[in-house]
């Protein structure tokens, strides 16, 4: 089996970031909620998550490279 290129696996993390809607960590603290899909700014993402869920809003892309607003906050 060939090696996994950085890409490949960078895809493959985004891929499994990206394909749930909204995640709950057992051992805690942290939850992950999509704010938006499709097209994703960084800098209202990053303000529209602080304002909900007082967490913290990254652009997460799927396999088409479409990017969507992930928030990620304390449960």
């Amino acid at each position: 089996m060939g090696k996994l290129s950085y890409v490949h696996f960078f895809l493959l993390v985004l891929l499994i970031i990206s394909s749930a809607e909204m995640v709950r960590v057992v051992d805690g603290a942290r939850c992950q909620k999509v704010l938006s899909s499709g097209n994703c700014n960084l800098s209202s993402c990053r303000q529209q998550c602080l304002q909900q869920l007082n967490g913290n809003g990254v652009c997460v892309a799927d396999a088409q490279f479409n990017y969507s607003c992930s928030c990620v906050y304390n449960c």
